[in-house]
């Protein structure tokens, strides 16, 4: 904010209009002594609110008014204009430009205040001059006296000045206004206790009397109360019951449905598995007895082998040394190439061998996926069904509308009564479930509301709720609401804020009919991230509206904040319709997962069917290569009987071949069987890996289902009990009492405990019988005087509950004031010291408290060191020492807390050349975020401003300005005073 022109007419010795433009920045007005300058520092300070004429240096207010002069009349009338520049929106005026002035008439007492030529109040110019830190009590306004009484003041005086720096001054006008208040409430507080006590000297006396009457009639009727209240809460709490035990024996059995479909599945699963494991052990058995059959036999024919190997080559050498060497050699040579065949048959029957183990390997993984998918498979139909089960129950409780307040319930129910009902407030707005919390919060029981057309529907079902009894509603006529807003600028700041959300009715959809209704419910509520963003938005906006998370915590206006935890088991009613959305939607998503997991399935069956296939088609290979070598291995043997019967030793020969044979089929016996047991153990294994998870989970389920067999047994053997009992009270109801139940709920509420209730009946007959004869005549006077009694007593009470609530607010108060205060303290003496510094060119300075155990009264000392000098208190400085420190402490309040404008009348008029110059040079410094008006006759002030104004009397007794040049100030001053 700006000052950019002062108007003055009449006011003091500005008998003419005086108009003063000013740019912003440095200005100086100049003028010889008894010239009028300082009046423009009265006139300024005149309009923001000075009320003491003595402060204007008058005796009284009528002085500031122009008292005539030898050459002009006395005027009537003292008006002083101020236009301010407020782009910067620093006072919460809808005008970039803004006047604020005052006038007064001469004889006819009182001021009168405008803003923009429009009449206001003195208190409407205080606020302004107050929020935007130009009050006339503030540093804005300094001369020379304020500096003298910066240095010559004591700490508690001195404190004043870092209370006006720190804003405090409000919570201390209103912390005075609350020990009035105190005062006056502790005033009327003994007033009524003096009256509270004569009552009860003749309560005392009466009581006495009225004692014995009364009380039989207040035991006659406590013990009727009792009797029926018990019987009413007694079936109030029986009907609870059912309600809880059929919601719970509901959600038991489908969730004992949901674990029987798993179970059936895991079973079914777990049977399949334990039959193929167990006929696969069955096949190994048979696999692992033959094979160690053979080895055995295998190992018998080896080591016979071994013995007859030796005697079959000396035949065969013998023979060829003694047959003739052609046909030794053509027999030879046909035996080598048939045992290459047997060879070459022998390699590819092995390749095969290990092509089937291959094979084999890629089945066994197959067989994994298929169990893996059929796994996935069951679990996706656990999933659908109990997503099915679920859809239902939430189905069935929107459709009951258990929720729903009973008044609200009736009239949904007979909505067909009414033509211009629309629903629940519920049932016409939805929100996405990230924000139903913050939403359903607002609302609150809002979302209950009946919305209906206008207010005769309103008015007619309001009849008929009381006509039937049924309960209560609020309802929400739609052409008697209006919408709900903030206001534009505040909307423009949250948006700018991190942790602004929105606002709260565009997270809500609904259908156009109904845009005023959201409008209205929550058009002027603020959606925030955390609680920390909604404290500080709350803040940002002045605590004038209601600010919501998304967790669901509340600001109110004013400051009042709800929050923490919620029972998330709660049913809540936005989210009873999310929750049927999304289970919808996810169903159909399910369904596909099943259809898809289906084809997958098929798919790999296929795959281990063709499999399997291929490893029968390789054994039958296999098979086919053993048969070819074997058929070649008897042309071999054949051969070599031919060659050995050449000689003598024939028939031994023959012998050993065919035991050569039989080693080579117990081989490839061999071979066989250890990859076909390899095989089956590789499959059980991977059986009994797959089987432990289900058999882990099969028992959980089972023994889930034993707790909700109890619990459904339980809950039905307490509902028959509930049930019964609830058909007892109500007889005795009807036949000790002759009342409904409705009745005796309207009329007859128990407040003690049940157990302590039945108690006090039997306690309360025997009383009553005790008492004997009773006279009731001394009742009345002794009821009138306890009424008068009460009600004193309530309003001791509202009193000191207001004394309380004022003393909270002190506390609250000096909390600020202190925070306020070590606040500027810590940020001004940072400050402080750099400005002294640059004052001084060098040494040191602070401030602190005189008393730092106190604060909130605690005075304020001032500590200098300059430069090659000990530090010591601002009291024992020199006259020039001590108002350079007193200024480089303003300038360092001024720079830890700008404010818009100061006008400094002669402040340095105490320093030294020197000192002047740097005190000019510091004003250029601050003058970005200050704009300063400086009233001077000091040469070294003027060279530094930026604008300068002449204050000169051309007529006697009357001012005037004129714009100076800073270059002819000095010798227009000098001329002036000569």
């Amino acid at each position: 904010m700006k000052l950019i022109k002062v108007e003055a007419q009449g006011f003091k010795s500005f008998a003419d209009r005086v108009v003063l433009n000013f740019d912003g920045g440095v200005v100086g007005i100049i003028g010889p002594n008894g010239s009028g300058k300082s009046n423009i520092n009265d006139a300024i300070k005149w309009v923001l609110g000075e009320q003491s004429s003595k402060a204007l240096r008058g005796d009284k207010m009528e002085d500031v008014i122009f008292a005539g002069s030898k050459t002009m009349r006395e005027l009537n009338k003292a008006e002083v204009i101020l236009t301010f520049d407020n782009s910067d929106k620093a006072v919460s005026i809808p005008h970039d430009i803004f006047t604020i002035s005052r006038v007064l008439h001469r004889g006819k007492g009182g001021n009168e205040y405008y803003i923009n030529g429009e009449i206001a109040r003195y208190r409407d110019i205080k606020e302004i001059a107050m929020e935007s830190g130009i009050s006339k009590s503030s540093l804005a306004i300094i001369s020379q006296g304020t500096i003298s009484d910066i240095a010559e003041a004591s700490p508690e005086q001195r404190r004043a000045i870092i209370e006006e720096a720190a804003g405090t001054s409000k919570y201390k006008a209103r912390k005075i206004e609350a020990l009035r208040k105190l005062e006056s409430t502790e005033e009327a507080l003994s007033k009524i206790r003096l009256i509270i006590n004569e009552i009860e000297k003749r309560l005392s006396t009466l009581s006495k009397q009225a004692e014995k009457a009364k009380t039989f009639i207040e035991k006659t009727d406590a013990l009727k109360s009792i009797e029926v209240g018990l019987i009413v809460e007694d079936l109030t709490f029986y009907n609870n019951q059912i309600l809880e035990l059929n919601k719970s024996l509901e959600n038991a059995k489908v969730a004992k449905q949901e674990l029987e479909t798993e179970r059936e599945l895991l079973i079914a699963s777990f049977k399949q598995n334990s039959e193929s494991k167990i006929e696969l052990e069955v096949v190994a058995d048979k696999m692992q007895s033959e094979l160690s059959s053979v080895e055995k036999e295998l190992h018998t024919l080896e080591i016979r082998q071994t013995k007859i190997n030796q005697r079959r080559q000396d035949i065969i050498d013998g023979l060829i040394e003694a047959s003739p060497k052609e046909q030794a050699e053509n027999l030879q040579k046909e035996i080598s190439q048939i045992e290459a065949k047997i060879n070459q048959y022998r390699s590819y029957e092995e390749n095969t061998q290990q092509k089937v183990v291959n094979v084999s390997e890629k089945a066994k993984e197959v067989e994994l996926e298929l169990i893996k998918t059929t796994n996935e498979k069951h679990k996706v139909f656990s999933f659908l069904e109990a997503a099915k089960a679920r859809l239902k129950v939430l189905e069935e409780y929107k459709n009951n509308r258990s929720n729903l307040f009973k008044g609200t319930k009736v009239i949904l129910e007979h909505a067909s009564l009414f033509k211009g009902l629309k629903g629940a407030v519920i049932d016409l707005i939805k929100t996405d479930k990230e924000f139903s919390a913050a939403i359903e919060t607002t609302l609150a029981n809002a979302l209950q509301h009946v919305v209906v057309d206008n207010s005769e529907t309103a008015v007619k079902a309001v009849n008929f709720l009381k006509q039937n009894k049924a309960g209560w509603a609020t309802f929400i006529p739609l052409n008697s609401i209006q919408p709900r807003e903030i206001r534009h600028d505040h909307l423009m700041a949250l948006k700018t804020q991190k942790g602004f959300v929105a606002m709260a009715h565009e997270l809500v959809e609904t259908t156009k009919e109904f845009e005023k209704l959201k409008l209205y419910l929550l058009g002027n509520v603020i959606v925030a991230k955390t609680i920390e963003d909604a404290n500080s938005l709350s803040k940002l906006i002045q605590l004038k509206y209601m600010v919501v998370t998304l967790d669901g915590d509340v600001i109110r206006p004013g400051g009042i904040m709800t929050g923490g935890s919620k029972d998330e088991k709660q049913n809540s009613l936005l989210k009873i319709d999310q929750d049927i959305e999304q289970i919808k939607a996810k169903i159909p998503t399910l369904n596909e997962q099943k259809q898809a997991l289906d084809i997958k399935e098929q798919k790999i069956l296929q795959e281990k069917n063709m499999l399997i296939s291929s490893i029968g088609e390789l054994n039958d290979t296999v098979k086919e290569t053993r048969n070819k070598r074997v058929i070649l291995m008897d042309r071999s043997d054949e051969l070599k009987v031919k060659f050995a019967s050449i000689s003598s030793s024939n028939f031994e020969i023959a012998q050993i071949d065919e035991l050569a044979k039989q080693i080579v089929d117990l081989e490839v016996k061999k071979n066989e069987l250890e990859t076909n047991l390899k095989i089956t153990k590789s499959r059980i294994n991977v059986l009994t890996l797959e089987m432990q998870p289900s058999l882990e989970k099969k028992t959980q389920v089972e023994n889930d289902i034993y707790h909700l067999n109890n619990q459904i047994s339980k809950n039905e053997t307490n509902l028959e009990k509930a049930n019964y009992l609830i058909s007892q009270n109500q007889k005795r109801l009807t036949e000790h009492y002759q009342m409904t139940l409705e009745n005796a709920q309207e009329s007859y509420k128990l407040e003690a405990d049940i157990d302590e209730a039945r108690k006090i009946v039997e306690e309360l007959k025997k009383e009553i019988k005790a008492l004997g004869n009773v006279n009731l005549d001394s009742i009345k006077e002794f009821e009138e005087q306890e009424e008068r009694y009460n009600n004193l007593k309530e309003n001791e009470e509202e009193l000191s509950n207001a004394k309380n609530i004022i003393l909270e607010a002190i506390a609250e108060m000096d909390k600020i004031i202190v925070n306020k205060i070590q606040e500027t303290v810590d940020i001004v003496n940072r400050e402080f010291k750099n400005v002294f510094m640059s004052m001084f060119g060098g040494g040191n300075a602070r401030v602190q408290y005189s008393d730092p155990e106190n604060i909130l009264e605690t005075g304020i000392e001032i500590f200098a060191q300059p430069p090659g000098k000990t530090i010591k208190n601002l009291k024992l400085f020199s006259g020039g020492e001590k108002a350079i420190i007193a200024i480089s402490l303003l300038f360092a309040i001024i720079k830890a807390k700008p404010i818009p404008l100061c006008i400094l009348d002669e402040v340095e008029a105490a320093l030294d050349e020197a000192n002047v110059i740097r005190y000019a040079e510091f004003l250029q410094s601050l003058k970005d975020k200050t704009q300063f008006i400086v009233i001077t006759h000091r040469h070294g002030t003027m060279t530094k401003v930026d604008h300068l104004f002449g204050a000169t009397m051309q007529k006697r007794g009357v001012t005037s300005f004129f714009s100076v040049e800073i270059s002819k100030a000095k010798e227009l001053l000098k001329n002036q005073i000569n």
